[in-house]
């Protein structure tokens, strides 16, 4: 299975591009963030499959393969310059999406989390890879202590890469790493490639 995460910027008009853009890079799941929805269409949709929506940032999907649960959780993080208080608020969004995930339960987060965690794994080699971009930041370390709190490996680290397929983020000379896929650290030898 291949998954994915785009932050779209609105997803008006741009339904069949995305359509389009999963078929043509073998996308079987797209976590997409900023489309600018309401989110109340977010329902049960079958048996397999149980979507639910935790605030305008936050959305999981529950979907049964076989005999397997896989939980989805889309997120987008509040930039850098929002106050503390939303930043806090999506974190505590985030864990208590993440704590009613049985352990029993595949778990992938993907999503932009406007953060930083750098190439460095300084002593953090349970859950960077040590294959990241760029230099850390506050919000870098907010993640990787989440990362920690919860056991889950952050694979865009885990392969190592070319810088293009690093980068998440360009405008003009400045790039960066923001976008992110957890996952549970005991399932990380089910993960093949990470790449932008």
């Amino acid at each position: 299975m291949r998954f994915g995460t785009w932050n779209i910027g609105s997803l008006t008009g741009r339904s069949v591009e995305v359509v389009e853009v999963m078929r043509g890079r073998i996308i079987n799941i797209l976590c997409l963030q900023e489309t600018k929805c309401d989110g109340k269409k977010a329902r049960e949709i079958s048996p397999w499959v149980d979507v639910s929506r935790k605030s305008d940032r936050i959305m999981s999907i529950k979907l049964v393969i076989g005999d397997e649960v896989v939980t989805i959780v889309s997120a987008y993080a509040p930039q850098e310059g929002l106050d503390a208080s939303t930043r806090q608020e999506f974190w505590e969004d985030l864990e208590e999406v993440v704590q009613r995930v049985p352990r029993s339960e595949k778990l992938i987060i993907g999503g932009d989390l406007n953060g930083l965690v750098g190439s460095s794994r300084d002593g953090l080699e349970s859950i960077h890879g040590g294959f990241g971009y760029g230099e850390r930041n506050e919000v870098g370390k907010v993640i990787l202590g989440f990362s920690l709190a919860y056991d889950l490996g952050i694979m865009n680290t885990c392969f190592e890469k070319r810088d293009s397929h690093l980068v998440t983020y360009r405008s003009g000379d400045n790039t960066s790493q923001i976008d992110f896929v957890l996952v549970r650290n005991s399932l990380r030898q089910c993960y093949t490639n990470c790449k932008v």
